[in-house]
């Protein structure tokens, strides 16, 4: 029974999670597959050589070589085990379900912010902290994006939750006050 790309991309994410977490080296593991991250998605041809079967496995293995020597063992071992099981094609969603077990385990939040205007970084971090520090997290990092229909105001999106502090909602909500007295 072949497994769907969620359960490879789930089970990869764990197993290199618990490895990475047993070895001590869940920063280090980290921040190497952020960089690894960026480069397959600025080239993503890189993924289809290791995924090619025309190419034999050692023309792979040695190309890969080349790519891995500045990584830490435990980022080189799980980059062999997904060329030896012919799993690089899930790499990009591999890495994205080991960061949200990485975010979860340390407390840590990716949100939105959505404005009418555009925030500076000093403006998304004083939102992302005090976010944080309301619900009890480590961090909380957002990304801005601009909807002048909202008027003015926020709306935060982080993780399932949602906190609407829009002039638009706000006018809404008055406009519904205003019709349920008539």
């Amino acid at each position: 029974m072949a497994l769907s790309r969620e359960e490879i991309v789930a089970r990869y994410g764990n197993a290199l999670f618990n490895y990475a977490q047993d070895m001590n080296a869940l920063d280090t593991v980290k921040e190497e597959l952020c960089e690894l991250r960026k480069a397959v998605c600025t080239n993503p041809q890189i993924l289809s050589v290791f995924s090619d079967p025309i190419l034999n496995s050692d023309e792979k293995k040695k190309s890969l070589s080349a790519i891995e020597q500045d990584f830490s063992t435990e980022v080189q071992t799980f980059l062999n085990l997904l060329l030896d099981y012919n799993h690089f094609l899930e790499l990009v969603d591999i890495i994205d379900f080991f960061n949200k077990l990485y975010n979860d385990s340390k407390k840590i939040m990716v949100g939105t912010a959505i404005t009418a205007v555009k925030l500076d970084e000093d403006q998304l971090s004083a939102l992302g902290d005090s976010y944080a520090k309301k619900f009890g997290l480590a961090s909380v990092t957002l990304e801005n994006k601009v909807d002048p229909e909202i008027i003015g105001g926020v709306i935060l999106k982080v993780g399932d939750c949602v906190i609407d502090g829009s002039v638009k909602n706000r006018l809404k909500k008055i406009r519904a006050q205003l019709i349920s007295k008539n």
